[in-house]
């Protein structure tokens, strides 16, 4: 449960942050504007990086236990979010960027100790580096990475869904050996990628700025390190298969610009994904192609996670060369995508008219309409026993509900939402606190599982929906998230470690969920609320039956 509680956490917190930073952003002008180098045709915030740092920082403090390794890279974290902070909203030079990156580097080497030393059989008798060396090869390593990622970020989606794919399988292997810390850390950094691309996909309204790119760098590579050195099973040159598109784009960029007699620090348009849009690939195909590339490395990966450095080695060049002579020999003689109709009209066509029906989203819709009431409903059954003080918060949140349904029924918006926000964490506490006892464990993973759907539905209705006067945070929602996050705090003899790990989660889940519903429907939620008042009931009755 813990893996989940750090998915949704970090996703949840990143969606409520987002749209208040853009706010701030749009205030201050910290906006990336259009230009020849840029797809984009008006100015949008670049300011996600900050939410996804904040939100990845919650899960990493409350669920990993601190060692000097991970202070070492949370330190690192903070030195490059302030400077991206600092670049994002009032501009910094590239020495200054250049100057925070070695030190982040320096400080996760010098005080995490964690180095580049074992470079397998690269090395005659599986030697390791010297110590002064695999510091210096690592900072290199470090920072090159960083603005690997950070060069990459140039169409819409494309960095943080790069990443996202790094992350997850980072996630996944460390999971599969017991690395819990790589694990959740990896896994809060992809809860808050999946929030953040819920803004950055084509059509993109905010981005991540130096800030987003530099912290998913610095952190792909540092967990890459920590998960490929010391006594670990993986050949400790995975990190090149995993980050390794990135890393050629870069490589390939800076020589080309000093090859040509420019800076390679110079700007221009012939990163890979430009060279993907100068052969006729809309922008969604480019990234698409990309993805699929970086799938690719990682299905690589995974096959051959155990083997030879020699052949890791190898396989990279192969594929680097391929990937090069075929860019070249594209640009020189000019190709262009020949597009087909079977594409274009016919596949393309179809897909174009099932978005402009809303088939998926009204799919979407239904599943969250009726399985969020429902799952409501099945809570008010799961304590063993409900205690007084529910039981008589249930009657009155019924009855006033009721009396605003008949009465003011233009009220119910407003009564709604703060009674749910008031009574779902209590009813939650009392059926993770006092579960029954006809609640096995096949019918305790399903209701477990129902949140995991819900949470995705909601966030795909979230990116589909076309209402503009839907899905809003306000003030209350971050009240919320610190109730939430607060609930971490109480004593243990009040609530267990699990069940921590299992109330957060789901009240944040629920909470999400029926905001999403509420602004789709508009305020009309009449149905909705009569599904609520019966849980009330339920409630209501189990209490006052067991007086």
């Amino acid at each position: 449960m813990i893996f989940l509680s750090t998915l949704l956490l970090s996703l949840f917190i990143t969606i409520a942050l987002i749209p208040l930073f853009s706010r701030v952003a749009a205030r201050v002008h910290a906006l990336d504007m259009p230009g020849p180098r840029k797809v984009h045709t008006h100015p949008i915030p670049r300011c996600g990086g900050l939410a996804m740092a904040l939100a990845a920082l919650g899960p990493i403090v409350f669920w990993v236990q601190m060692t000097p390794q991970l202070s070492a890279f949370l330190v690192g974290c903070a030195i490059l979010s302030v400077a991206g902070v600092f670049d994002d909203f009032k501009g910094l030079g590239y020495q200054a960027k250049f100057m925070a990156q070695v030190l982040a580097a320096l400080v996760l080497v010098l005080y995490g100790k964690v180095v580049i030393a074992d470079v397998g059989n690269l090395l005659p008798g599986d030697m390791d580096l010297p110590a002064g060396l695999a510091a210096i090869v690592t900072v290199f390593v470090v920072v090159g990475v960083i603005n690997a990622i950070n060069l990459a970020d140039g169409l819409d989606g494309l960095a943080g869904g790069i990443s996202l794919l790094i992350f997850l399988f980072i996630s996944f292997l460390a999971y599969g050996v017991g690395n819990i810390t790589v694990a959740i850390i990896a896994l809060s950094i992809s809860g808050t990628l999946f929030g953040f691309l819920r803004f950055n996909t084509y059509p993109a309204s905010i981005f991540m700025g130096d800030t987003g790119s530099m912290l998913l760098g610095f952190s792909a590579v540092a967990l890459c390190i920590m998960l490929t050195q010391g006594s670990t099973p993986f050949s400790p040159l995975l990190p090149l298969i995993l980050l390794g598109f990135p890393v050629l784009d870069t490589l390939a960029v800076i020589a080309e610009r000093i090859s040509e007699g420019r800076s390679p620090f110079a700007a221009d348009r012939s990163h890979f994904h430009y060279r993907l849009l100068r052969l006729g690939l809309f922008q969604t195909e480019a990234v698409f192609v990309i993805y699929f590339i970086q799938t690719l490395l990682i299905i690589f990966a995974y096959v051959f996670r155990f083997h030879s450095e020699w052949f890791l080695l190898l396989s990279y060049g192969i594929f680097s060369a391929s990937v090069m002579v075929l860019f070249t020999i594209a640009d020189r003689q000019g190709w262009t995508l020949r597009r087909f109709d079977l594409v274009d009209r016919v596949i393309k066509g179809r897909l174009r008219t099932i978005r402009e029906k809303r088939l998926p989203i009204r799919v979407f819709f239904h599943v969250l309409y009726f399985g969020l009431p429902a799952l409501f409903v099945s809570l008010g059954f799961l304590p063993q026993s409900i205690p007084a003080y529910l039981s008589l918060l249930s009657v009155v949140a019924a009855a006033m509900l009721v009396l605003v349904m008949v009465f003011k029924k233009q009220w119910l918006g407003r009564v709604f939402t703060p009674c749910l926000y008031i009574y779902l964490p209590l009813l939650v506490y009392c059926g993770e606190r006092d579960r029954a006892a006809w609640v096995t464990n096949p019918l305790n993973t399903m209701h477990n599982f129902s949140y995991i759907v819900l949470a995705i539905f909601a966030v795909a209705i979230l990116k589909l929906t076309w209402r503009k006067g839907g899905f809003r945070i306000t003030p209350i929602d971050f009240i919320v998230i610190v109730l939430a996050i607060a609930i971490t705090f109480l004593p243990r003899e009040i609530l267990p470690e699990e069940a921590v790990k299992s109330v957060i989660p789901k009240i944040l889940t629920l909470f999400f969920g029926f905001e999403v519903l509420v602004g789709e429907l508009r305020d009309n939620i009449s149905t909705i609320a009569a599904a609520v008042i019966g849980g009330l009931v339920i409630v209501a009755f189990r209490g006052l039956a067991s007086i």
